[in-house]
Formats: structure tokens, C-alpha cells, sequence
């Protein structure tokens, strides 16, 4: 290891001894299980809003028997609000795959670990590393961003040359003998100290011998080649109901939210009037020649994912009781609602 890159090892490790005083429920934990689940949570989620989730799945599921044998509903309920709900779906599958063709033994390599459902490198990596002291480098958003400005790197993190190069960086540098201490090191260092916005160079114990601070190009790196389009979509929930009694699907298929339930949707590709999508061809074969009556006034809510934009309207309406329940549907009452899984959208809805 070269002085710069050992400089930089040491110094991290030195840090998140004596200055590193951010707080998390899994810091430090020991138990695969545990660890697994944290990650699980944390993939595409911030700290903040994962940990009552992480504290909540624990306090309902203390091993990963009890995860693997709870009831897919309840464990989408309890994920409700998480978002990327495939996480839970391969959550689940991988409890399942523990507990029955691993006897409710963690796999304790890495090469097993990625044989999980759901568990990439990053993942794989953490438990590893955290759970058995095995030498695997993390690389997530927080490790690109600290390499890049320590080591001047303006290769772009999502090409195959960048990310080869900063793999073999991450594993170059990794404390050997303290591989998870160093993990947590580096990832808390790049949350707290060098931050996306304004980090906190000047107090920064890498900055002496940091290419970025010292050249001025902090704000530039590190660098993407993609930049990330948003795309627009506009969804309208129509609640048919019979009195008190709502229909409502589970979502199939390979888009967001699938295995949630929702009510009939009607998607354009625009902004639509409440007329325009009630005279629409997918409503009136849904409808047939049963009349209906709008019973509330429509209500509007949008929901920011990272690659979409969600604009929704929610318009509730009476069917007559001669009205059957259209293939793929259940009808539920307003109670029962509360059982079933629903996006987050849709659940902000109902809480209104």
C-alpha cells in the first residue's frame, strides 16, 4: 500500500474511533440476520427514514424463521411506505431460502451471501465484512464520493471503466485485519463529513493530502456520464363502491409497486379531465352498462420517486348493487382496507 493510500486507511480508521459519533441500531452488530435485514432496508433509503422500519421488522420478526414464516401480507403491510417493494419481495424469498435449504444457518462466505435473493455486491460486502470479518470492501454512493475527492478521480462512477477502477481502489485501501470497523468507517465518514453539499473540509482530516480540496473541485466529482431522467405519469384511481364496499386488485407485472393492491387505474399519458378518463375504453369495459354516480369531490396528490413522477387523482364513485366484481378484483370494506398493502400514494389518500 502506497503512503497516500495508507495515510488515507489510517486516518479514516483513526476518525471513526475518536470523532465518529453518529448513532445507528445495527452499528456494531454481530448477527447475520440482523445485518441483512438493515441493508435490506437501507437499499435505496435513507438512515433516517429506514431505522423505525429496521426496529419495527426486528420487534416482529427477532429471527429469520419468523420472518420466513409470516404471511406475505403482513410483511408488505409492515413494509408499507419503504418504496422499491421487489426489496421485499426478494426479502422474503431469501428468509424463506434460509430458513428451509440452509436450515436457518446465514451463509457465512461472500461467494454464498450474493446467492441470496435480493443481495448484490454492496450487500454482500457489508455482511460479510460486518458479520464475519471477511475482507470485502463496500462501494455505495457515500465510498464513490470519498475515493473520487481523496484520490482526484473524475472517471465516472457508473461506466465499466469506473467502476472496475474504483473496486480495485476500495479493496486496495480496506483495513485487512478490520474489515467491518473500516467499512462502517468509510461510509459514515462520506454521511457527516464529506457530504454531497457542503462538506465539512475544513475540518476535514483527509483534506491535507485530498486531490479534490486541494485543486478546488470538491463540487465536481464525483462524476456521472448518465444524467437521470424523471419521467411523468399520470394515474387516476377511480373507487368504485358499493355502499360501504370498495374493489380493489393486486398489482402484477413488472412495474413499480407490484404485488400492492390499488383500486381501478387508469393510466394517460397526460393530464386527463375526470370526463375524458370516465369515457375512456378501459372504463367502459370495466363499467359495461351499469350506471354509476361520483360521490366526492376528486383529489389530487403527487408522489416523487427517483425515476418518475406520479400524479394522481382519486374519484370515487357508486355502482348499483346489480354491479359484479370485475375479474381480478375483491370487493373489501371500508374496514377492511387496512389489511392490504397499497402504495404509498394511495395510502396518504386514505389517511386524508
Amino acid at each position: 500500500m502506497t503512503d497516500t493510500k495508507r495515510f488515507f486507511t489510517d486516518c479514516l480508521m483513526t476518525w471513526n474511533r475518536f470523532q465518529n459519533t453518529r448513532t445507528m441500531p445495527w452499528k456494531g452488530e454481530k448477527n447475520p440476520y440482523r445485518i441483512w435485514l438493515s441493508e435490506i432496508i437501507l437499499q435505496q433509503t435513507r438512515v433516517e427514514q429506514g431505522w423505525p422500519y429496521y426496529e419495527r421488522f426486528i420487534s416482529a420478526y427477532p429471527t429469520v424463521e419468523k420472518l420466513a414464516a409470516a404471511p406475505d401480507e403482513e410483511v408488505f403491510r409492515l413494509w408499507q411506505g419503504l418504496g422499491y417493494y421487489a426489496r421485499c419481495k426478494n426479502m422474503l424469498a431469501a428468509a424463506r431460502t434460509i430458513a428451509g435449504a440452509y436450515k436457518g444457518q446465514f451463509p457465512q462466505t461472500y461467494e454464498g451471501i450474493t446467492k441470496l435473493k435480493g443481495v448484490g455486491a454492496y450487500t454482500a460486502a457489508a455482511i460479510a465484512s460486518f458479520a464475519f470479518s471477511l475482507p470485502h470492501a463496500v462501494l455505495d454512493g457515500n465510498v464513490y464520493r470519498v475515493l473520487a475527492r481523496y484520490f482526484g478521480i473524475d472517471t465516472p462512477t457508473d461506466t465499466t471503466p469506473g467502476k472496475k477502477l474504483f473496486t480495485q481502489l476500495a479493496g486496495e485501501v480496506l483495513h485487512r485485519e478490520q474489515p467491518g470497523e473500516y467499512n462502517q468507517a468509510i461510509m459514515d465518514f462520506g454521511a457527516v463529513v464529506c457530504k454531497p453539499q457542503q462538506p465539512a473540509c475544513k475540518s476535514c482530516p483527509l483534506a491535507a493530502r485530498c486531490e479534490a480540496f486541494q485543486k478546488g473541485l470538491t463540487d465536481l466529482v464525483p462524476v456521472k456520464s448518465k444524467k437521470l431522467v424523471i419521467k411523468k405519469r399520470y394515474f387516476h384511481y377511480l373507487l368504485l363502491h358499493q355502499k360501504d364496499r370498495f374493489f380493489i386488485r393486486k398489482r402484477t407485472g413488472k412495474d413499480i409497486w407490484e404485488n400492492l393492491h390499488e383500486f381501478v387505474l387508469i393510466e394517460t399519458s397526460a393530464p386527463a379531465a375526470d370526463e375524458t378518463v370516465l369515457e375512456s375504453a378501459d372504463f367502459r369495459r370495466l363499467i359495461g352498462k351499469y350506471p354509476y354516480k361520483i360521490t366526492a369531490p376528486a383529489v389530487e396528490i403527487k408522489q416523487q420517486l427517483t425515476h418518475q413522477t406520479i400524479h394522481a387523482r382519486f374519484l370515487q364513485l357508486a355502482v348499483p348493487a346489480a354491479f359484479k366484481t370485475p375479474e381480478g378484483y375483491l370487493q373489501v370494506s371500508e374496514d377492511q382496507l387496512k389489511n392490504y398493502a397499497f402504495p404509498k400514494i394511495i395510502v396518504d389518500y386514505l389517511q386524508r
